[in-house]
């Protein structure tokens, strides 16, 4: 741990370390004036294209930003089979299961080419009643990246980049239900079952992004991340996990003359630590629409269905997500 640390000090030192920036004087009668354009943007662009990405699809462009991001989920059109105590009386509803999430990014352009990223999340689940309480539990979670983010290449179509994080997790579940079984247990039962389970975890991760402008209206986001560390499972273990997403992007702006982007895509990962007991990998179809009426803050809200099929139910599960979100980029 002291090492990996490490790892992600030393480019802050580096950074310290850097040349003074002079200023030439000028005669008397010589005068500058500096005028932005108010074609210039601060937003994730190539050319006049501005990029809208989804929540699963990191951006790669090496900028200076804060976004804050709300949202809840919960279940749809799935059904689950229960069995009541030793009656072998087996019931199927439809479980009421909502999820709560908040969390906070930074970014911070060291140089024109790198890059230092904080993120926090925080998440909590519950049900709502007493089966989708035994069937489902009551999770909460805190997730914490921090790493870098580095500028490979760039031309006025493409940009490239590559990034490094460490993640840490904290999990805490509660299930009335083992993690193996579909039974309602008796109270006098539980005594001597394990309620609470803990994760803690530590992992690393290694990301390639890529941001394509095909035309002024339409352009392209993709990003490949692949890591080792522990997996959310019934056991405790390492392994090696991905993630793949993309997500086409739309500029309306230079559509149809209305400040808005359009992100449509959609991700697969291979253990994700905001589901439990999920079979790998785990599916998302995401739409996104951002608002942008200045050159450096974007408002958003995204929808998105997560497909998930539990190790101890033999049927999927489908979440629809939504998502609040601001981003201010200086």
């Amino acid at each position: 741990m002291k090492n990996l640390t490490k790892i992600f000090l030393i480019p802050l030192i580096i950074y310290a370390i850097k040349p003074s920036e002079f200023v030439i004087a000028q005669t008397p009668d010589t005068t500058i004036i500096n005028v932005q354009s108010n074609d210039t943007t601060y937003l994730p662009s190539r050319g006049k294209h501005i990029f809208t990405s989804i929540q699963s699809v990191d951006d790669p462009f090496v900028s200076t930003k804060f976004l804050l991001g709300f949202g809840n989920a919960e279940i749809i059109a799935s059904e689950i089979a229960i069995t009541i105590g030793d009656s072998s009386k087996t019931v199927k509803f439809d479980p009421d299961i909502s999820y709560v999430t908040g969390g906070a990014e930074f970014q911070y352009a060291v140089r024109d080419w790198a890059a230092v990223h904080v993120k926090y999340i925080a998440l909590a689940k519950l049900g709502n009643n007493f089966l989708s309480l035994a069937s489902g539990g009551v999770s909460a979670a805190s997730y914490f990246s921090i790493g870098w983010l580095f500028r490979i290449a760039e031309n006025e179509n493409i940009m490239f980049s590559g990034a490094i994080d460490l993640n840490t997790a904290d999990l805490t579940y509660v299930n009335i239900l083992s993690p193996t079984d579909t039974t309602i247990t008796p109270v006098d039962t539980l005594i001597n079952r394990q309620l609470f389970t803990n994760y803690q975890s530590l992992t690393t991760q290694a990301d390639l992004r890529l941001a394509v402008r095909f035309s002024d209206v339409f352009g392209l986001v993709t990003k490949l991340s692949a890591g080792y560390g522990d997996a959310y499972a019934g056991v405790s273990e390492s392994k090696f996990q991905y993630n793949f997403g993309i997500a086409f992007s739309i500029d309306l702006r230079n559509w149809i003359s209305i400040p808005f982007g359009i992100g449509l895509g959609g991700s697969l990962v291979s253990n994700d630590w905001r589901t439990q007991e999920a079979k790998p990998p785990v599916y998302s179809a995401n739409l996104n629409i951002a608002f942008y009426n200045r050159n450096d803050f974007t408002l958003g809200v995204e929808n998105f269905l997560q497909i998930i099929e539990p190790q101890q139910y033999d049927q999927t599960l489908k979440y629809l997500n939504t998502r609040i979100y601001m981003s201010y980029y200086f």
